[in-house]
């Protein structure tokens, strides 16, 4: 496991501790017998919900086009944005390891990404989930159709809270809340303090 890996479980074990959670990670026999998230989740002696930790790393597709190019000439190139495509990935892979333990959803799914592209932010993560970017008049232009209703369609509805941590801030992490099952919903708002109340809503996830 590499080193981001573990700092980033480490990251969001310490928040969720906070809370009074506690995190364990599965045995390697269990992980032996197919796939896993990274925790479950207690409260006190009590199984409170499933979390899987992704771990995002800086692009470094230009550096090695630049440290590959022949002296005196030019490097790189246009591609299209791999942090849509990534985060749509990390969603995917979740999915399915969150499922494989917990197929009913008899219990939330939570997806923790430690984010340490400073190219990329919270903001990508909504708009892959939304489909819609959004713009100071508070109009929404749906432009990121393709991955909201591409394949995380209907995966993205299996996790009940995402968290979004930057590895260079050291603050909480922004919270997104897809409300699609309430009474996990009511369980992440109550673990994580949260008045539902307060929650900003946003349209066609």
């Amino acid at each position: 496991m590499s080193k981001a890996k573990l700092d980033g479980e480490s990251r969001v074990q310490a928040y969720l501790a906070a809370f009074g959670l506690r995190g364990e990670r599965f045995t390697k026999a269990e992980m032996r017998q197919g796939k896993t998230p990274d925790f479950r989740v207690y409260s006190g002696d009590d199984l409170a919900f499933y979390c899987e930790v992704k771990t995002a790393q800086e692009d470094e597709w230009l550096d090695k086009q630049l440290a590959a190019a022949p002296p005196l000439t030019l490097g790189g190139g246009s591609r299209p944005d791999p942090t849509y495509n990534r985060i749509s990935n990390y969603i995917s892979s979740a999915v399915g390891q969150l499922d494989a333990v917990n197929p009913s959803m008899d219990y939330p799914n939570v997806l923790a990404i430690v984010n340490g592209d400073d190219g990329a932010g919270f903001t990508d993560l909504i708009q892959v989930l939304t489909g819609n970017a959004s713009c100071e008049s508070g109009e929404l232009i749906p432009m990121f159709r393709e991955y909201s209703e591409g394949r995380i369609r209907e995966s993205k509805l299996r996790v009940h809270l995402y968290l979004w941590f930057n590895e260079w801030q050291e603050r909480e992490p922004w919270k997104f809340f897809p409300e699609v099952h309430p009474d996990h919903h009511a369980a992440m708002c109550r673990y994580t303090n949260v008045n539902p109340a307060e929650l900003k809503r946003l349209v066609n996830l």
